[in-house]
């Protein structure tokens, strides 16, 4: 069994270190039931440390499992970008241009906003009933979104898409850490992360092939044709007890507050941050009443925590336990650091090297096997040597490093030296992935491992959001007046390189190009450097979590 040494206060605990043995008489599921329930009802057919062998499944029914996870995942990572290769396509299909980029925020903000609300009804429902839950939701909105005739249908399809994303993604993580001794979760957690960055080079080319040779719409088919798969795995080798609670006895106890404030909050703050130096300036009232809309909402969220709610959404000690509030805030700035640099690399390379979009998504090849590389040394580690703050601390290392030489990019720039530090860069970025989830995860008892896991997915996500934002700004109030000091260069001129980019080889002359690309390649410039400045942020923070170790 897992014991867990932990300085941190919360309500399990009275003195500085917890042992878990000792608190509890079993181990504690996701369900509710003992250790001894389960293997009374269940009779595990495997050792007590092999995978899958806490909820009764053979180590063949625990991989067939993992196979229905993970269809899920890929599912929910390709349609993170595999609409934008289409979006040109649908836009005028549908003569709608002005509202074409909330093809993906609408999928991404009800994404964010419904993570940490997944990870805790599922310890009051179940995980296995939610997960069912949010495939068949995803599987609604893919629907949905492929059948749309209008372009509000279809952005409204994608956030139901995307309520049903949120779960799958949230819960993969979560149902592993039920399955598996939580000192060899990172273990598995690599598959998860393989999956995840073929999707990220899979999503585009398909867009891009689906748009071209058959429809837009199959980039939403294709998930009626795939997920039924992990729907099927699930409703059969899918064990997880749901807690032995009346129904009305769960609603009773639901807190309602928490479930309307930090929705609501989560909305206000990723629509300031969609708004904010895209649709509107900073400075305009609809971005600061988001703001200000998701401040006091937050504020009657946490109140309601510490004061009212009997079974709060996030427990209150998660707010004063220095190594969750370390990692929450080091995860943003991985998600910031991490989703910053896959949105922007492929621009440096059309804009430096004249790639087209389909070549410029496979050059984040290199940091995607960087990750695969890293992901699997860190959890090789954690399993060893039965820790994982080191992981954050080594890899995020690595990460500033590669970000300082990264801010050196030029017009000049090689290839071989762009590919060989995304390499490194994806190496560093595999170690942190799976370090700051678990250090979380270990830094409560098992029965609030699903509530930590949503919460630090949640900060994930919303440093995603946060690091695009930002650094579109910053690229953005750089790279325009640079733009206005080129002689000749007209404002139709500068309108028509930020519809397309490649407009700069094919409509000026040799000088003229080459103070275009200057001028953008220095704007990029600013941006690295916030990259850079997330990864050192994230180093820093880490530093205050406890360094927890597996026994």
């Amino acid at each position: 069994m897992t014991v867990f040494h932990n300085d941190e206060k919360h309500p399990a605990a009275a003195d500085s270190t917890l042992d878990l043995e000792a608190a509890k008489p079993a181990s504690i599921g996701s369900g509710g039931e003992t250790d001894k329930e389960l293997s009374d009802s269940t009779a595990p057919t495997e050792k007590p440390e092999a995978p899958g062998a806490k909820v009764g499944l053979t180590l063949t029914q625990f991989w067939i499992v993992m196979v229905g996870l993970n269809v899920g995942m890929l599912l929910t990572a390709l349609d993170f970008n595999i609409v934008a290769p289409a979006a040109p396509t649908i836009s005028s299909q549908f003569n709608e241009f002005t509202n074409s980029a909330w093809l993906g925020s609408g999928f991404l903000i009800s994404f964010a906003l419904v993570l940490p609300l997944y990870a805790k009804l599922s310890d009051i429902f179940g995980r296995r009933n939610l997960f069912i839950f949010g495939t068949v939701l995803f599987i609604i909105g893919s629907a949905l979104c492929g059948a749309s005739r209008s372009m509000n249908m279809l952005i409204w399809s994608r956030v139901v898409q995307g309520a049903g994303a949120g779960g799958i993604y949230g819960l993969v993580n979560v149902i592993i850490t039920d399955l598996v001794p939580l000192k060899d979760v990172g273990n598995y957690l690599a598959t998860t992360a393989l999956v995840w960055a073929i999707a990220d080079v899979a999503g585009p080319l398909l867009g891009g092939i689906f748009t071209e040779y058959a429809s837009w719409r199959w980039c939403f088919y294709i998930n009626l044709c795939i997920s039924p798969i992990s729907l099927i795995v699930t409703v059969i080798y899918l064990r997880i007890p749901a807690p032995k609670v009346a129904l009305t006895e769960k609603l009773k106890n639901l807190d309602y507050v928490g479930l309307l404030t930090l929705p609501g909050a989560t909305t206000c703050l990723l629509l300031a941050l969609q708004w904010g130096g895209n649709t509107f300036p900073w400075s305009d009232a609809r971005v600061i009443g988001c703001f200000a809309g998701a401040a006091a909402l937050l504020a009657i969220f946490l109140v309601n925590i510490f004061k009212f709610a009997k079974d709060p959404l996030l427990p209150a000690y998660f707010f004063t336990n220095r190594t969750l509030l370390a990692i929450n805030a080091a995860e943003f700035c991985f998600g910031a650091n991490l989703i910053g640099m896959m949105y922007y690399v492929p621009q440096f390379f059309q804009i430096i090297f004249g790639d087209s979009a389909l070549i410029s998504g496979v050059g984040l090849i290199p940091m995607m096997v960087g990750l695969l590389i890293g992901n699997p040394i860190a959890a090789q580690i954690t399993s060893r040597k039965g820790m994982s703050k080191i992981n954050v601390i080594w890899g995020g290392l690595i990460m500033v490093l590669m970000c300082g030489l990264i801010t050196r990019w030029n017009t000049h720039t090689s290839r071989a030296e762009a590919v060989v530090l995304l390499v490194f860069l994806g190496i560093g970025q595999g170690a942190v992935f799976s370090g700051l989830l678990l250090t979380a995860q270990v830094a409560v008892p098992p029965q609030e491992i699903g509530v930590a896991t949503g919460l630090v997915i949640f900060s994930q996500t919303v440093g995603d959001i946060f690091g695009v934002a930002v650094f579109a700004t910053v690229y953005i109030n750089q790279v325009h007046p640079a733009l206005l000091r080129i002689p000749g260069l007209t404002s139709d001129d500068i309108r028509s390189i930020s519809q397309d980019i490649h407009a700069i080889r094919k409509n000026f002359e040799a000088q003229t190009q080459m103070a275009i690309i200057d001028a953008h390649s220095k704007a990029l410039q600013h941006g690295w450097w916030l990259m850079f400045a997330f990864a050192a942020t994230m180093v820093l923070v880490s530093l205050i979590a406890k360094q927890n170790k597996f026994t």
